[in-house]
């Protein structure tokens, strides 16, 4: 068989175990955070959050009329699972040609084995890393924009083949030979300006890309900056470093303007100076700056998406782009703070320790077992960081070029965006999926250092003149099969195939609205899954659903005003524009959104029901606390004050008639522990144990203590960490007169939390209570050894 053979099959099968274990651990539904925005405006063509992303909104819409048998959400998520599966086998596709600039191509079997096989390891690793992999099965940017810089990264070692468009000795010779001496030499020279075209086409092909995927996300830009530093480390090209500057020039303006955002009047002076710089190096050098901006701009049109549909107000239009000025501050972020690179919100140190965080949980082959005190599922990620580093090392020792292109993206998509993304020790939540391009290229040196490490054993054997096969082949096999063991370790965990738990917490919480409610939200997790079983399964579009932290912003009040179903806000565009914060006599600050709120509240007048979610801060609702009534996932605001108001009869039919808790609890109303639960689906689901915990203190109140166990179980099952459960359900078992449950209880409490005073303390009042009186003072006693500060309330002060 043949090494194109050889080579096209070893990329299809890469392709295809990734494409498979993607489509098998694929979303069922939506997922948290901005994924049900992006299903959402993919099917109606919306405009999400800042900047807009329009490329992925026009992909994602073109999935979502698949004529496939899944629902509109599993054809969004769909097109990650695609793009991640390609973005691997472009990562091999570049790991193969790297392999043959250091080792040139293979000329027997066991060459063949280390060159496609090394790379296999790499795009394996790739596959299963946390990052990676998890992206890929979501609605989410990051899968395409890492195809992207993988395809742009590909054509660049394509182009690196023959820079100059340059005929080979023997493509010259046969020419002259067939043609002859004087028509030879015409022939090559015309085969050399069409080659010299093709071989600038490929940069022109990658500026025009790039400038595409920022339509995805900006970060794909990020690839550019290691092949400007390749183009630039080659000398003989088919055009000058003075016009690749001059573009590269123009395009730092373009990123620096959407990016930090602080001085139009800069950008303005750059485009003139960039402007003038192109003109110039036209008259002077050649068409190719010229040519580049045009592809540039050509590809960041796509952006006009959002001015265009902006302007036929599409039910999510975030920003409101639908005049030049809010389009140019959805591209550059307005909404959101400006980037602050040299003041920092948390140390270097500390910055660079939680991406070393991320990065040791890439490529984790094992879980945590341990040999003594020695750990070995985190010391397998040593494996994948030695063939990391040795790939680094050896590329950059045999064949500097390629070194150049990836480590330069290794390195910006990694300390780069350290220093530049400048994040703070209390972020509100993970942000790895900012790093993906960094493990993305470590994962193409991982592959490289594999082959690179069997051709060192090669060359050991070779010397020594040992069997070569017997050596080298099963040392491949063994790295091949480490490349595959983190995908155990990680399966759990990414697999979100049977995974309803955000479309049904959105389900919960407007389900039992009254009809034309209108629903104060408060961030992402509250807000965009409601937007999308809203706007893709239309379930209770009648519910306006108004986030908080989007009504401290002009062009939102005024959707919310105009655009049904409409809120009432009787305010002009002027008056909306003037409000400003208001200081309170207690110290505090009204924002625009609490006079936003306080205004909607005057005007509907009792007409519409007014909802806060539960997720929404406690200082938000706080002026309305008395006349808050609770129904499980939301208050209703009431006319009738009063303290601790509950909605008893209403809490109870959406806790046994209403809610969903697939995933959570099993149809026995068990803790479902078969599905994994991040950490922010637990805390958004302790909600549920909050309101569960309100009808067990309620039904306590009322000495109904059967009711009280069976709520407080209830809180416990959804969430097994809920302090205020673990606290009281062993009381509501003592004065249900279940005091085996409630020692029973207590004594499990202890063995997980042993320096819990409160539990020594429950366990004691229940010895007491048995009259085992001698048993609860030694109770007391080892509880005052193990709490300490609760030796006073234990009685031994």
């Amino acid at each position: 068989m043949s090494n194109r053979a050889i080579y096209r099959i070893s990329a299809f099968l890469v392709f295809l175990v990734s494409m498979v274990v993607y489509y098998l651990t694929m979303a069922a539904t939506v997922s948290f955070w901005d994924a049900g925005e992006f299903i959402a405006t993919s099917y109606i063509l919306g405009i999400p959050h800042s900047p807009g992303t329009p490329l992925y909104v026009l992909v994602g819409r073109v999935f979502s009329m698949l004529p496939l048998v899944l629902s509109t959400a599993q054809k969004v998520n769909l097109l990650s699972v695609t793009f991640a599966a390609l973005g691997v086998l472009m990562a091999y596709l570049i790991m193969v040609q790297v392999c043959q600039f250091m080792f040139g191509k293979p000329r027997s079997a066991l060459d063949r084995f280390i060159q496609y096989l090394g790379p296999a390891v790499g795009a394996f690793f790739l596959t299963f890393s946390d990052t990676y992999w998890f992206d890929a099965t979501e609605s989410e940017v990051y899968s395409l924009s890492a195809f992207v810089m993988g395809l742009c990264t590909l054509l660049a070692v394509q182009w690196l083949k023959n820079p100059a468009g340059e005929l080979s000795r023997d493509s010259r010779e046969k020419i002259i030979s067939a043609a002859g001496r004087e028509e030879g030499k015409q022939l090559i020279t015309r085969r050399e300006k069409e080659s010299r075209g093709h071989s600038r086409n490929l940069i022109y092909l990658i500026i025009y890309l790039l400038s595409l995927g920022i339509g995805f996300h900006l970060g794909t830009i990020l690839v550019y900056g290691g092949v400007l530093v390749m183009l630039l480390m080659i000398k003989n090209k088919s055009f000058s470093n003075f016009e690749l500057l001059v573009f590269t020039f123009g395009l730092a303006v373009f990123v620096a303007d959407m990016t930090l955002h602080k001085q139009s009047s800069l950008t303005l002076v750059g485009l003139v100076v960039f402007a003038a710089l192109v003109i110039w190096s036209t008259l002077s050098e050649g068409k190719f700056a010229l040519t580049a901006t045009t592809l540039l701009i050509l590809g960041i049109s796509v952006h006009l998406f959002l001015y265009i549909r902006s302007g036929l107000n599409p039910a999510i239009d975030e920003v409101d782009p639908e005049n030049w000025r809010s389009l140019y501050a959805h591209l550059r972020r307005e909404q959101y703070p400006p980037l602050q690179i040299f003041s920092r919100k948390a140390s270097f140190a500390f910055q660079f320790q939680h991406f070393m965080d991320y990065y040791r949980e890439q490529y984790r082959m094992l879980g945590d077992r341990m040999l003594g005190p020695f750990n070995l599922g985190k010391a397998s990620v040593a494996i994948p960081t030695a063939l990391g580093l040795y790939g680094i090392v050896s590329n950059f020792f045999r064949e500097r070029k390629t070194w150049v292109l990836n480590f330069t993206s290794l390195f910006l998509n990694s300390l780069g965006l350290i220093v530049f993304l400048n994040f703070s020790d209390h972020e509100v939540r993970e942000r790895d999926y900012f790093y993906g391009g960094a493990f993305y290229f470590f994962s193409i040196f991982i592959g490289i250092g594999a082959s690179a490490f069997m051709i060192l054993l090669f060359d050991y054997l070779k010397k020594r003149r040992e069997s070569l096969v017997r050596w080298v082949v099963p040392v491949g096999l063994v790295l091949l099969l480490c490349s595959l063991l983190p995908s155990g370790y990680h399966w759990f965990s990414h697999d979100r195939s049977h995974n309803f738990i955000p479309r049904d917490y959105a389900y919960n919480m407007l389900a039992g609205l009254e009809p034309d409610a209108i629903l104060f939200t408060n961030g992402d997790n509250d807000t965009f899954p409601l937007w999308y079983i809203q706007y893709v399964e239309n379930f209770r579009s009648d519910v306006r659903v108004a986030n908080l932290s989007l009504l401290n912003t002009d062009w939102y009040i005024k959707q919310c005003r105009d655009e049904p179903p409409r809120v009432p806000i009787s305010m002009t565009d002027l008056e909306i524009e003037r409000l400003r914060p208001v200081p309170l006599k207690d110290g505090g600050v009204a924002w625009k959104c609490d006079l936003a709120v306080q205004h909607i509240i005057n005007q509907t007048n009792w007409s519409r029901p007014i909802y806060f979610a539960v997720t929404t801060p406690r200082e938000k609702w706080a002026p309305y606390a008395q006349y808050l009534e609770m129904q499980g996932m939301v208050r209703k605001l009431t006319p009738l004050p009063g303290e601790f108001l509950i909605n008893e009869f209403m809490m109870k039919r959406n806790f046994e008639d209403i809610f969903e808790f697939r995933g959570f609890l099993t149809a026995e109303g068990k803790r479902d522990n078969s599905m994994y639960k991040s950490y922010d689906t637990n805390v958004m689901f302790t909600n549920f144990s909050v309101a569960s915990m309100e009808l067990a203190s309620l039904n306590s109140r009322r000495k109904d203590y059967s009711e009280a166990v069976r709520w407080a179980e209830l809180a416990l099952e959804l969430n097994p960490g809920f302090d205020f459960a673990k606290k009281y359900l062993g009381i509501y078992y003592l004065r249900n007169g279940q005091a085996d449950k409630a020692m029973g209880h207590y004594m499990k409490m202890i063995g997980e939390n042993p320096n819990r005073g409160e539990f020594w303390i429950g366990l004691a009042s229940v010895q007491e209570e048995t009259r085992q009186l001698e048993l609860a003072l030694q109770t007391l006693h080892k509880g005052t050894e193990m709490a300490p500060e609760y030796r006073d309330i234990f009685g031994h002060g």
